[in-house]
């Protein structure tokens, strides 16, 4: 017993910190703050989700950054887990370590039909690229009815410092109620300016949340990039009612 007290003594800074956290049991969720997450800094930067800290007897936000990771391992993100009596705690986020997964070039999203919507309900999770056999697998997105409050952050291309290429799984986040609007407002009547050159595309305006409320982004013309092309967004409507803008965003192809 005292060999395998010494051995875990040693070993106890390399031991997952999620295990070491002291769990707190909630009977309400602390609402969830509304962030503009910032433009990411390099290829090379992924980014990390707040993390909800026990303090006293509660939990306090601790918000999210971008960074680079260690090679071959990713973040998987922490998650509030609930009990059978109906209390909830936050299973913390960690880094996990991977099979090594990275690939000279990203690779282009295939080219297929989208379904069309089936109605206001439903949102767009976006295709993932799934790493099986040794290569990545891809598999086409589709429409759903997601869980009230939730939306889907789409996955992406992130390159490891060594070059590489690989891919970062998308996720469900939870959104604070306060997002959610009653009525969509109208979109304000602009004319667009002419094209600046036969090279240039158009990105159609954007709702945003800030300060309460939904601000009209108008849309402009941006220079074409042979490699992307955007997706404008859309109103998703919850089971309640309630309606949220789903940002648009930019595809590989």
């Amino acid at each position: 017993m005292k060999r395998l007290f010494l051995v875990l003594f040693a070993l106890s800074p390399f031991l997952n910190t999620a295990f070491a956290q002291i769990r707190i049991s909630i009977s309400i969720l602390p609402p969830e703050p509304f962030i503009v997450r910032p433009a990411p800094p390099s290829p090379n930067h992924v980014w990390i989700e707040g993390e909800w800290v026990p303090q006293g007897n509660t939990y306090v936000r601790q918000p999210g950054y971008w960074t680079v990771p260690e090679k071959d391992h990713i973040w998987v993100k922490g998650e509030w887990i609930h009990n059978p009596d109906g209390s909830s705690y936050w299973q913390p986020g960690y880094w996990k370590p991977i099979p090594h997964m990275g690939v000279p070039q990203w690779i282009p999203e295939p080219m297929y039909l989208r379904p069309p919507r089936p109605n206001n309900h439903t949102i767009w999770v976006n295709g993932e690229w799934i790493w099986e056999g040794n290569h990545y697998m891809y598999q086409t997105g589709y429409w759903t009815v997601p869980d009230p409050n939730k939306i889907f952050i789409k996955g992406h291309w992130a390159q490891w410092p060594n070059g590489e290429w690989y891919w970062v799984s998308g996720y469900w986040k939870r959104l604070p109620d306060e997002c959610f609007v009653s009525a969509c407002p109208p979109e304000p009547q602009m004319s667009q300016p002419p094209q600046p050159t036969p090279n240039h595309v158009w990105i159609g305006g954007e709702w945003s949340w800030r300060n309460g409320n939904y601000v009209y982004q108008p849309g402009y013309w941006i220079q074409r990039d042979p490699h992307k092309v955007w997706v404008r967004g859309y109103w998703h409507q919850r089971q309640d009612g309630g309606w949220f803008w789903v940002d648009g965003y930019w595809e590989w192809v």
